[in-house]
């Protein structure tokens, strides 16, 4: 989809000299955990966190009763409520510079244990009660031994949360010694949590048993944290059917735990309510972390009952095991025509070592669709149904592999139009650009996206309260278009502060709401190995910059193929000297700016150029200036920034730039209108031959309303025109050529009439007749009419046949 704003994404620069608070930079937190019910301290170290003033939390359940600095970290007082959800809760730390990169704590039911060292060694093991959570750090080459005392038919289940901890690419490995000293189970990889490890066994003897836990490739560091749950607690790999219908009770069978194969009896919610489910097994306590489980409002469909035996009716979902390799299973369905059918496949996303392909068959065999991956490996087919009858879903494996674990979940539901919002140029592989921070008295700048997902038109979009003090003017997104320009403005006395505000966009009924993917921990190329989704737009009020700007807006529109001067203004508070840089992160369609213009110490404005192509759209447009302390060492020229479509490379040579002592600030949004151009001319063809003099005429449509400067471009090398000063009234620009003897003969076809004056006080160019005509040929070569018109061939063929006639015959 094509965007009509340019997008520059911006990054931060250094400046020297001034020094303002900049945001916080959390590097780690400890212990990284808390258990669920209980107060606990959770430590923040990093850089710029002086002055703490709260933790922005995106869910419930976790207070902050206490927030003080200490030691060149943050020492953070937690509370959290009986009922507080278990597992990942993302938040930012505030100071007076404002947020922090996005963090997340876990909240476990189970006591949280620190490891204490030594014990990197069998000797020097840690001792542990059972159902616990260790949170711990593994060391350079290092390894972390931890025993628990087991009675022989006891169960032993040791899970691990590394990458899921959102720090670094700590790829951990636990294993899990008898008494003896004999390795019982060992676990890298796995693909219910991916790069964590868990392990489960069944003691064979009474004894002390030992849990190591190390790197994979021996590396580790202060960044490579983990969780480590150690328990009795029931650990299945998997659980099958991963779903269930809202408000029903389904039985499920426990996969993948040494106990052996448990079934569970869920009564589920009803629709619409959060469901997680912790396994649990007996008398012993649920599993520290959820498995993946589907509640949806349609029923259940099992293979090899007497319900998978018939056709079923959508919405439904289809549960099965690829028990072998090579094994396909084979669903039916009824369906009508004209149905728009979404068959999704839940796979990787359950857990399940399963790469699925799902084909789409009508009865006879005859292939609809066929998937392989949509978003992540999983499959989704959307087919829309040609006739009334019976269809079938067919399942393989793209591998051809197969076994007990190899689980999915198939989904057929209604195809429904979709839209999401989020905030463009937020950096998918880091954390810049997730937050909206405004200071004091001035503006920011920012894109609102839309996704659109089989809808389209113009897109509504509300937010929920701002912070205090803070205003936004919100637009419809037009059909044709995905990107808002919007600019965020605090009042002189806004309170400093953050709040997570709700987004959402409307389309024909249809609503989207804000979403944002974080990525914590990078995975090779592309991929993310850990993120986090959250749906609130962290915006924070912060204290003023010395300095704003604003744009004078312009008095007359701006032509197709023309310019317009247009004037920005910065203001500085006293004692602040530095040069300024202005950007210009909005522009037309077609329109041209210098990539970046410099405000000197001594000046306070500067006239901007916008440049129109023959294309550029016409319509009522947004512009917006964005000023910031200039880079150190600039030189040489900026190329031109231009409207087009898609996003902008953000520094000056394409590279990220280091942070600023400033954030760079925004002007107001200043409308821009390009309309047809007031002024239109023509040229009349004109030749001459090489050495001679010409006047080439460009004749206006209609008499020219103000005074102009008029100059011929796109002449040929060694061909020279004198401008031209035309006053009011003036219908045509005679132009007065020399064609020196070796000018190129030809027809040279890029002539170009450029007006330059004023109007309402506005400096304007217009350029006519894009394309106009000179021909040179050498000389006798030019033939004229008895008006020194030049003659085409063919005119000049009839002229000499005319001339003969008149010639006395002999």
């Amino acid at each position: 989809m094509r965007s009509r704003f340019l997008f520059t994404l911006c990054v931060l620069c250094v400046t020297r000299g001034e020094m303002v608070a900049a945001p916080p930079v959390v590097e780690s937190i400890w212990p990284g955990a808390g258990q669920r019910g209980k107060e606990f301290t959770l430590t923040l170290a990093g850089s710029q966190l002086t002055n703490p003033q709260e933790l922005l939390f995106y869910t419930p359940g976790v207070t902050c009763a206490k927030l003080a600095a200490r030691d060149k970290g943050v020492v953070a007082t937690l509370v959290t409520s009986p009922d507080c959800r278990l597992g990942e809760h993302a938040f930012r730390l505030r100071t007076s510079g404002g947020l922090s990169e996005l963090r997340t704590l876990h909240i476990t039911r189970f006591p949280v244990i620190e490891e204490m060292e030594p014990n990197d060694s069998a000797m020097t093991a840690q001792a542990m009660t059972m159902n616990v959570t260790v949170a711990g750090v593994i060391e350079a080459t290092g390894t972390d031994h931890f025993t628990v005392t087991l009675k022989k038919g006891q169960r032993l289940a040791a899970e691990v949360e590394a990458i899921r901890l959102g720090v670094d690419t700590a790829d951990a490995v636990v294993t899990v010694f008898g008494p003896d000293g004999t390795e019982l189970a060992t676990n890298d990889d796995n693909p219910l949590f991916y790069q964590d490890p868990f392990v489960t066994l069944v003691a064979p003897v009474d004894g002390v048993y030992r849990v190591v836990l190390r790197e994979a490739n021996y590396g580790g560091g202060d960044s490579s944290r983990y969780l480590l749950h150690i328990g009795t607690f029931c650990r299945p790999a998997s659980v099958f059917p991963a779903g269930g219908q809202a408000g029903t009770e389904v039985g499920v069978k426990l996969l993948g735990d040494a106990a052996g194969e448990r079934t569970l009896s869920l009564k589920l919610p009803p629709v619409g309510t959060p469901y997680e489910l912790y396994p649990q097994d007996g008398e012993t306590p649920p599993a520290p972390t959820a498995n993946p489980f589907r509640v949806s409002p349609f029923p259940n469909v099992i293979e090899g009952t007497q319900q998978a035996a018939n056709a079923s009716v959508w919405p439904v979902a289809f549960n099965g095991v690829l028990a072998k390799p090579n094994e396909a299973d084979l669903f039916r369905f009824i369906a009508k025509k004209g149905d728009a059918i979404d068959v999704t496949a839940f796979a990787y996303r359950i857990g399940s070592p399963l790469d699925t392909v799902i084909e789409v068959l009508h009865s006879n065999g005859e292939l609809l669709r066929i998937s392989d991956d949509d978003d992540t490996h999983d499959s989704l087919a959307r087919v829309f149904i040609p006739a009334d009858g019976e269809y079938m879903v067919r399942v393989t494996d793209k591998r051809r592999q197969g076994g007990p674990a190899f689980i999915y979940r198939i989904e057929l539901t209604e195809a429904k139009p979709g839209l999401a919002v989020f905030l463009a140029g937020a950096e998918r592989k880091s954390q810049l650009g997730h937050v909206v921070t405004v200071p004091r008295g001035n503006r920011v700048q920012a894109f609102f996206a839309v996704r659109r997902d089989s809808i389209s038109g113009s897109v509504t979009l509300t937010a929920s309260e701002l912070p205090a003090g803070v205003t936004l003017g919100l637009r419809p997104i037009p059909a044709d278009e995905y990107l808002l320009p919007v600019v965020f403005e605090a009042a002189p006395d806004a309170p400093l502060g953050a709040k997570l505000v709700s987004l959402a966009g409307t389309c024909k009924g249809v609503t989207g709401n804000f979403t944002d993917v974080v990525m914590l921990v990078r995975g090779p190329g592309d991929s993310s190995l850990h993120s986090v989704s959250i749906t609130q737009l962290a915006v924070v009020v912060v204290d003023p910059v010395p300095f704003s700007v604003t744009v004078v807006p312009p008095t007359v529109p701006l032509g197709p193929d023309g310019t317009l001067d247009v004037t920005v203004k910065v203001s500085r508070s006293q004692g602040f000297t530095a040069p300024l840089d202005l950007y210009f992160p909005a522009l037309p369609p077609g329109i041209e700016t210098p990539v970046s213009v410099n405000i000197p110490a001594d000046k306070t404005d500067a006239v901007v150029t916008l440049v129109a192509s023959p294309q550029a759209e016409l319509g009522d447009w947004q512009f917006i200036a964005e000023a910031r302390v200039a880079r150190t060492g600039r030189g040489g020229r900026d190329p031109l920034q231009v409207g087009m479509n898609g996003l902008g490379t953000g520094g000056e040579d394409g590279q990220p730039a280091p942070r600023q002592t400033y954030l760079p600030v925004a002007s107001a949004i200043t409308p821009i209108r390009v309309t047809e151009s007031p002024v239109t001319g023509k040229f009349a063809d004109a030749a001459v031959e090489q050495g001679k003099l010409v006047t080439v005429v460009c004749r206006f449509e209609a008499p020219l309303a103000a005074p102009f400067t008029a100059k011929l471009d796109g002449l040929p090398p060694r061909a020279t025109a004198q401008p031209l000063e035309l006053a009011v009234g003036a219908k045509q620009a005679e132009f007065a050529v020399v064609v020196e003897s070796t000018v190129p003969t030809g027809l040279h076809d890029s002539l170009v009439c450029e007006l330059t004056g004023t109007l309402d006080g506005q400096r304007v160019v217009y350029r006519l007749s894009r394309g106009g005509k000179l021909k040179i040929d050498a000389p006798g070569g030019v033939k004229t009419d008895e008006t020194g018109k030049p003659l085409s061939p063919l005119d000049a063929l009839r002229q000499k046949q005319k001339d003969n006639e008149k010639k006395p015959k002999e």
